[in-house]
Order: C-alpha cells, then sequence, then structure tokens
C-alpha cells in the first residue's frame, strides 16, 4: 500500500513538473516527452520541439550568448525525433534538427567554440558560432559529437564515437575522429 503510494505521488508530481517544463518552451509539439530529470535548461523560450519528440533522462537544453549583451541562439528540433538519455546540445547562433532523426545516447551538438585569444581565461572570451543543421531522418550513434558550423545532410549516418568538424553529403556514412566517409546508405559501392 506503501509503495503504491509513493508510486502515485511519483508519477503525478512528474507529470506537473513535464506540464510546467513544456510550458516554458516556444514550442512543445503534441505527444512529445522530456523524461525526468533534465539536467539544464537555459533560455527555453528560444527553443522549439516539434511533435512526436521523445528525450531520455539527464538531457542539457542550452541557448547561449556569443557574448554578454548579444542575441541569444535557437534550437529547432523537428517532428519524430527520438534522443537518447545524456544527449547535449548548445546553441550561440543556432542548431536545426530535421524530422525523423534518431539520437544516440551522450551525443553532444554545439554551434560554437572558445576563442583563443592569448593571455585570456578561454572561458572569458567570445565563442565563435557558426549554425549547425541536421538534415531529416539522419542518424547520429552513441557518443557523437557534431561541432559548429556542420551540415549533416538527410539520410546521413554518422558512426559511433565519431566527431563530426565538417559537412556530410547526403545518404553517406561516416565515422572516426575527425569523421570521414566510410559508405553510402544505399550500399552504392564507396571509393574513398
Amino acid at each position: 500500500m506503501l509503495s503504491e503510494l509513493i508510486d502515485y505521488a511519483v508519477r503525478r508530481y512528474h507529470r506537473a513538473w513535464h506540464r510546467r517544463v513544456a510550458a516554458s518552451f516556444a514550442a512543445f509539439g503534441a505527444g512529445s516527452a522530456i523524461m525526468w530529470p533534465l539536467d539544464a535548461l537555459t533560455e527555453p523560450d528560444r527553443i522549439e520541439i516539434g511533435r512526436d519528440v521523445s528525450f531520455r533522462a539527464h538531457a542539457r537544453l542550452e541557448v547561449v550568448r556569443t557574448e554578454a549583451g548579444a542575441e541569444p541562439g535557437r534550437v529547432r528540433i523537428g517532428d519524430d525525433v527520438q534522443i537518447e538519455g545524456y544527449f547535449s546540445v548548445a546553441a550561440a547562433e543556432s542548431v536545426t534538427i530535421g524530422d525523423g532523426v534518431l539520437i544516440g545516447s551522450n551525443v553532444a551538438i554545439r554551434d560554437q567554440d572558445h576563442g583563443m585569444a592569448p593571455n585570456r581565461h578561454r572561458a572569458r572570451q567570445t565563442l565563435v558560432a557558426e549554425p549547425v543543421e541536421i538534415g531529416d531522418f539522419v542518424w547520429l550513434g552513441q557518443n557523437v559529437v557534431v561541432l559548429k558550423g556542420v551540415t549533416i545532410g538527410k539520410n546521413a549516418i554518422v558512426g559511433a564515437n565519431a566527431v563530426v568538424t565538417r559537412s556530410v553529403v547526403e545518404g553517406a556514412i561516416v565515422a572516426g575522429v575527425p569523421a570521414r566517409q566510410i559508405g553510402w546508405i544505399d550500399g552504392r559501392p564507396f571509393e574513398g
């Protein structure tokens, strides 16, 4: 009886938490859900989430500024996106994720990095930002890192543990550090 009461209280708390968090976004589509706990959420009014998007626990959704007083970035996530646990996205300009994207656990997407002026603490430097775009039906494997200025074309696959430092063409399979093309999703021969 006590365990049932505790389960009921936890479910009720989670539903109330979810409604409150969902209402804080610029858009939060029908059927979308973020599993608790949410590790970080900054400027949710600059984040748009489409319909039927599923976030596993421990997501970090962050919108930042390149410097004090600058316009904050934007994050846009399309419809029917499945995101595993410990996902992290940070946008100082823009990160756009298309429809039907599958994102493995521990994936990090960043549209910025710190400046490199000498004799200045890296954390206090102006961020250098370039938009990131991830096309429809892309699959990002576990532990993938996508860096600033990258466009990943529709239907591309990024293998586990890859670090994507440059754009990926539609339908390509890439892997490695830095990520390099190793094939095509349609099975045609690849001559690297």
